[in-house]
């Protein structure tokens, strides 16, 4: 889809259609099904010589656990005619999908929910309808609310799935952590100078990363230092999690978290990166899920939903660094997932009143007063809309 892109204060976002790419880790087991070995794993971002080593496919295992089977394919058509595809995940219980807002703000007529979609064939199909998709009540689209933790919406499915492990949700606050990413977006490689491409779309993809900063302290940080940013508080009514694209074996320039840290106070710590561990989302990963291992109860839990991603450093002079003045962050300005580049999740942690409101309607919603006065608070931000044509 062709994005949309405005600039506002608060964040200046650049497009990137959120989805995700990684590569090589799977290699089959005894049992016949598939295990991936974080320390086995080279994504680049995209295609390599065996692409089979870097999608996701049923039953395939992270520490010991099927965590992906509950990620899922939406495909629907948008107000303008055109068809389009984001990602979700299946809440515990089957019966509803958690995705972005922004995915299912602008449907007509039903959605179609696959699970274990592989080869370009889905193991379970569900349809949501328009009357079926919640979206968070602070969602005001991304010229609005891109940044403020609220993209977000629930869709209740035709029927629930009960052959699907749904996901738990995190109840903590996770930056610092390391987590699995999941989508059905596009793929490409970190060193391209080109964007992603689709060659590989009949197939969900996985890699890693690292929660780094939510982008209220980054934004608080960067408004020190750079005049009329337009930090506000009361914008975040949500979390959003910020990540980068390290390169570790790199250019330690790649690290753009870490970089911006440094002349904005330190306020967060950013590390070079998981090395061939790394990956990113980008086209068509929207509303996919990122997940954090609980070891205590030994499960993947749903941490953030993908909202957006940001060129590290651009030729037009609204990458993350230009701002800053830092240069050389990223040197494929015509990549939307190359290292350097920045990318944003919806935290769930804070969310949990809302969506146990929707899934569970015997708990309460908040009053509708309540939310009103959250948005009289709400900044604007740029935005890019974050969904690819299928």
């Amino acid at each position: 889809m062709t994005s949309k892109s405005s600039m506002k204060s608060i964040l200046k976002l650049s497009a990137l259609t959120a989805a995700l790419f990684v590569a090589q880790a799977a290699m089959a087991t005894p049992s016949g099904l598939l295990s991936a070995d974080i320390g086995s794993l080279t994504p680049t971002t995209g295609n390599t010589s065996s692409p089979s080593n870097w999608r996701f496919a049923p039953g395939q295992l992270f520490n010991g656990v099927a965590a992906l089977d509950g990620v899922a394919l939406l495909e629907f058509t948008a107000s303008d005619g055109g068809t389009y595809a984001c990602s979700g995940s299946l809440l515990q219980g089957g019966a509803y999908v958690l995705t972005a807002g922004h995915c299912a703000d602008d449907f007509v007529g039903n959605m179609t929910v696959m699970f274990g979609y592989y080869n370009g064939v889905a193991s379970v199909t569900r349809t949501v309808s328009q009357g079926n998709a919640t979206l968070h009540p602070l969602w005001q689209g991304f010229d609005n609310s891109a940044d403020a933790g609220t993209d977000l919406a629930i869709l209740k499915l035709s029927a629930p799935v009960t052959n699907i492990q749904g996901y738990k949700l995190s109840t903590t606050n996770d930056v610092g952590k390391t987590f699995l990413m999941a989508g059905y977006g596009t793929s490409g490689t970190a060193t391209s100078s080109t964007g992603p491409n689709w060659n590989d779309g009949n197939y969900g993809h996985y890699g890693y990363n690292t929660f780094d900063v939510t982008s209220k302290t980054f934004n608080q940080a960067v408004d020190s230092v750079v005049a009329g940013w337009g930090y506000n508080a009361a914008y975040y009514t949500g979390t959003t999690y910020m990540s980068d694209f390290d390169n570790a074996s790199g250019a330690a320039a790649n690290n753009t978290l870490g970089r911006i840290a440094g002349v904005t106070g330190n306020a967060w710590t950013s590390g070079t990166g998981l090395g061939a561990n790394e990956a990113l989302i980008a086209g068509g990963d929207s509303g996919g899920g990122d997940f954090v291992w609980d070891a205590a109860s030994g499960q993947w839990l749903l941490s953030a939903v993908h909202s957006w991603g940001w060129n590290g450093n651009q030729t037009n002079g609204t990458g993350a660094c230009d701002f800053v003045g830092l240069t050389g962050c990223d040197t494929r300005p015509n990549n939307g997932s190359s290292y350097g580049d920045l990318s944003g999740s919806t935290a769930v942690f804070d969310q949990q009143a809302w969506i146990n409101s929707v899934v569970n309607p015997a708990v309460p919603v908040p009053e509708p007063e309540t939310y009103a006065l959250m948005l009289a608070g709400l900044g604007l931000v740029a935005a890019a809309a974050r969904r690819r044509r299928a």
